[in-house]
């Protein structure tokens, strides 16, 4: 029987992949890069770690539990909670006492979030298709201006990269679920040990690296070489704007970003928080190494800070330099990420071009990794069901 080809050397098409070879199903995956993983990578620079964006693992995710060993990835947790303007604002599930630690919050605050908290108690889905937005659904509660603009919508304007927060309100509920019962996390050697672990149980020669695909159909690809390959099915596990280009579409509204990392010299350990910020050119910023001090060569701190906007670093670093006074910041590198996460429902087009090719991507769910997880398992299943 021929095998099944996957495009895309990303999360997607990594869990595709050993779906099919957890069922003894044959398989080759090509990827472009000389790497896998896609925007799910990291990059190593002058002793420093540092992932492509700003980037958490939710261990809470239904399909992170059940596809990844999170014990081998020697996880290094965040707190839950973020820091807004040097006050500490904790998730009160974990820290109860803690809630009026600072004055951020009032008792119509609290009410607010008691209404939300009764909301999680059933099922959350990520998608439930009610048109209402995360902005209209935060105004639609009596949040003080402070809470609402100091912390909620700064915090999910980082979440979704996204200033308006035109986002459904269903994934507001869906990650603030998260966020509450699940943990942020950093794996040891940065999120690129996520891949390469799923690469790690798949035969390597069936991983085919630096390799373009330039056309295709339902059970053939032709490689930039000129080389066509036959196989039984074809899986298209590519980014959005990828796939959009693949068939010749108009690529649709993705959300950007821009993440800078920088370097001070070890400070006292500080509580491993974002700390939201929501200034033009620093949404948001942590420190790493309160997390994770790995990341970093000894006696080193290692910041990153992102940005909506096509920030400079003389812009990122002088707003950055506000937040922590008196210490001495060196740039180390920045990640200019424009398809960072995508709009729901922006992939219609794609599925109607798609005819009998079968797509995986988070872009076909909702933007996260379970998202991409998700997705990879399902296009397998589907190869899996037909035979």
């Amino acid at each position: 029987m021929k095998p099944i080809l996957i495009v895309g050397g990303g999360i997607a098409g990594l869990q595709a992949a050993n779906i099919l070879h957890q069922n003894n199903t044959d398989f080759i995956l090509f990827e472009k890069q000389g790497s896998l993983g896609g925007r799910v990578s990291s990059t190593n620079k002058d002793g420093f770690i540092l992932d492509r964006g700003f980037q958490v693992l939710q261990t809470s995710y239904p399909e992170v539990q059940r596809s990844l060993d999170l014990t081998a990835l020697n996880l290094h947790f965040f707190e839950s909670g973020a820091m807004i303007k040097d006050q500490l604002f904790f998730n009160p599930l974990r820290r109860p006492f803690e809630l009026f630690s600072s004055d951020i919050l009032t008792f119509r605050d609290v009410f607010s979030l008691a209404r939300i908290w009764f909301r999680l108690q059933g099922d959350v889905p990520a998608l439930d298709g009610n048109k209402q937005t995360t902005q209209e659904l935060i105004e639609s509660y009596s949040f003080s201006d402070r809470f609402k603009n100091e912390f909620l919508i700064p915090f999910f304007q980082g979440v979704f990269l996204q200033e308006t927060l035109s986002q459904p309100a269903s994934l507001f509920f869906y990650y603030l679920h998260q966020f509450l019962y699940g943990n942020a996390a950093i794996p040891a050697e940065g999120m690129q040990a996520i891949p390469d672990q799923m690469a790690a149980s798949l035969p390597a020669d069936k991983l085919q690296l630096n390799q373009e695909i330039v056309a295709f159909d339902a059970k053939s690809i032709t490689m930039a070489s000129g080389d066509r390959i036959e196989g039984n099915a074809v899986i298209l596990a590519v980014d959005l704007p990828v796939a959009a280009k693949l068939f010749g579409l108009q690529v649709p509204e993705i959300l950007g970003s821009r993440t800078f990392y920088f370097s001070t010299k070890k400070t006292v350990v500080k509580p491993a928080l974002l700390r939201l910020v929501g200034e033009q050119h620093l949404l948001h910023f942590t420190c790493l190494t309160d997390v994770n001090k790995g990341l970093a060569p000894t006696g080193k701190d290692l910041y990153s800070a992102t940005s909506l906007y096509n920030s400079s670093e003389k812009e990122v670093k002088e707003a950055l330099e506000k937040q922590l006074p008196g210490q001495k910041l060196t740039y180390i590198h920045s990640f200019d990420i424009p398809h960072s996460l995508q709009k729901v429902d922006a992939y219609e087009a794609i599925k109607k071009a798609a005819n009998d090719i079968i797509l995986a991507g988070d872009y076909l769910e909702f933007p996260s990794l379970q998202g991409a997880l998700s997705s990879g398992r399902k296009a397998a299943e589907e190869i899996l069901a037909r035979s």
